[in-house]
């Protein structure tokens, strides 16, 4: 059986897969259950990303702010890839981007 692609634990989304075209409803469905904990900090661990499409940015913006406003706070651990996205795009002047832990969990 092979890994799940997103993996939620606690306050920690993993996403263990490129985010290509498609994939946009598991990703909002995941964030809206990391929302829905009680948990107040939460990461969107986003590592092992090489790929996201502009949609799944949209739904992380989108994620970000909705925590926002529930008092909350989203922080990430993002690729090299994803860092770069980030920068072009602007977001990473108000996301939280932390780089992944060399050999493990970010």
């Amino acid at each position: 059986m092979p890994a799940p692609a997103f993996v939620l634990e606690g306050s920690r989304l993993t996403v263990r897969i490129n985010l290509d075209p498609g994939r946009e409803d598991e990703l909002r469905r995941c964030c809206d259950q990391l929302l829905a904990r009680a948990e107040r900090d939460s990461i969107i661990d986003l590592s092992a990303v090489s790929y996201i499409h502009s949609l799944s940015v949209g739904i992380l913006s989108y994620a970000w702010v909705e925590a926002l406003s529930r008092n909350k706070e989203i922080r990430f651990v993002v690729s090299q890839h994803v860092s770069d996205v980030f920068q072009r795009t602007g977001l990473s002047r108000v996301f939280t981007c932390l780089p992944p832990e060399p050999g493990g969990r970010g």
